[in-house]
Parts: C-alpha cells; structure tokens; sequence
C-alpha cells in the first residue's frame, strides 16, 4: 500500500525528498508553484536530475504533481482558456522533467453559464491534452458554489469525450460531503459503475471531513477526527480495489507532525487488512 502527503514546495524539489524521509512516504504530491498566482518557477536541469536520482534511490512513486488552484478549466472567454491552456502546457511539461507520473485537476467552476455549457469548456480545454506523457486526473469535487465534477455523472460526461490519457482522483472528503455514504462502501462502489469502471479510479485524496454529507462545503479533517470517521476508511482500505491505490492525504498542517500522525494512522489500517 503506498501512503503519502501533499508536501510544501517552497524550499525545492530536493527539500520534498527530506520531508518524505522524515514521514516515511512511498509516494508524495506537490505543487510546482504558488498555487493562486499565475507566476511560475522555473528550476534547472540540475535541481530535476538530483531530484529524480534521489526519488530513484529511495523507489519513491508515484511522485503527483497538483494544478494550481487559480485556473478555471471550466472558463468561458476564449482569451483566458487560451492562457490556460498554454500554462497547464508549461505544468504539464515540467511535471514530466520531474518525473511525476499524475497531473491532477479540478473540473472547474460553471461562472455565468449553465452546468452544461462549463463541461463543454472542460472537454473543450482537456482536448488539448490527449497525447501527454503523464496521466491526467480529474478529481471528484465536494459541488461547493458552482463547481463541476461532484458526481460520477458528470466525470463520466467528461470522461467519455477525452481517452485513455485521462484518469480519476478519488477525493474521500468530496465524495462525502457530495453526497456520497463512505460508511455504506459497497453501495458507493455501485453508484460509482453506473457511470464510470473502477479501472478509472488509480489515486485517492485520503481526506476525513469537517462537513457532513452532502453538505456540499470543501472542509478537511484529520484522519478519523471528521465525519466520515475511521469506519469510512477501514471500508476504503479494505476493499479489494481501492485498498491497492495509492494514498496521499491533504490534511490540516501547521507542521509535518500533523501529516506523520495522518499517515500512521492509514498505515495502521492497511496493516490490518493486509495492504501493507
């Protein structure tokens, strides 16, 4: 079972290496940049090859990189989907330098349209994408204010129009505060095949939450401290597919003790039930 954290990326790729050390990751995620600003960094090729030996050396993967949380792959104007196609093309190029076998993003948010009209702008973006060498995930959203994706519906609208480049991030506190019942796993399973196969699924967002279903509010909590609770997670681990994805959590942190208890306690439910 492969555990791991979102990681701080201020200090530079080799300083993710050091965090993983001290959680005893196996897999980790980051963001190349400031997430909410439109700037990049640029880092050179002798940060990315020692980077890459030592991820290497340790066998760590996979290594997710996350789009920043400013662009809006559901846009309408035609000036800014060019800008941000252009700037997923610059992520999505040094995500592949680095190494990083997922690219992950938000579905986006409809702004003065209608649902359908911001999957349409989704596809119409992601088209620009088909041919990457890394694997692009949508991830499943909590359906705050006007965000797409909250349903299987509508990841299997966008997902039917693209092709096998593109995948699915399953976020656990989304899921829930979308409506989704993480104590009933089963069921989920069954709500999720109605619309998308399984073999979509190949990352979980390991996230408790603050929020109760189907409150439709994005709060993250740690691990067994929210709503969903440790039951909820005990189902995920267990079960004979998810359990064998890999786990990154995106919890609360003022420090990296918060993510180590987070991780432990995941690792200990994978001991459990024989996933680790």
């Amino acid at each position: 079972m492969k555990i791991g954290a979102h990681l701080w990326i201020g200090g530079g790729l080799l300083k993710t290496v050091e965090y993983c050390d001290y959680l005893e990751c196996n897999c980790f995620q980051i963001f190349l940049s400031n997430p909410r600003s439109w700037k990049r960094k640029y880092r050179d090729k002798q940060e990315i090859d020692r980077f890459r030996e030592e991820i290497k050396k340790r066998n760590i993967h996979p290594i997710v990189v996350h789009m920043p949380y400013i662009l809006n792959i559901a846009e309408e104007n035609e000036k800014i989907k060019a800008k941000i196609i252009n700037f997923l093309k610059e992520e999505i190029e040094e995500s592949i330098r680095i190494g990083a076998e997922y690219y992950i993003l938000h579905p986006g948010f409809y702004k003065g349209i209608t649902e359908e009209k911001g999957l349409k702008n989704v596809v119409s973006i992601l088209k620009n994408f088909l041919n990457t060498g890394i694997k692009i995930l949508i991830e499943n959203t909590a359906g705050q204010g006007t965000s797409l994706g909250y349903n299987f519906k509508q990841l299997s609208y966008i997902l039917e129009k693209l092709n096998s480049n593109f995948g699915i991030c399953f976020d656990t506190a989304h899921a829930f505060q979308s409506g989704y019942n993480l104590k009933d796993f089963e069921n989920v399973k069954k709500d999720i095949e109605k619309f998308v196969d399984l073999s979509y699924i190949l990352l979980i967002h390991a996230n408790d939450s603050k929020t109760p279903i189907g409150s439709r509010i994005d709060r993250h909590e740690h691990i067994g401290k929210g709503k969903i609770g440790k039951v909820g997670f005990e189902n995920i681990i267990k079960d004979i597919y998810f359990g064998n994805l890999p786990f990154i959590i995106e919890t609360p942190k003022l420090s990296l003790k918060e993510d180590k208890k987070n991780i432990k306690i995941l690792r200990k439910i994978g001991e459990k039930y024989g996933k680790i």
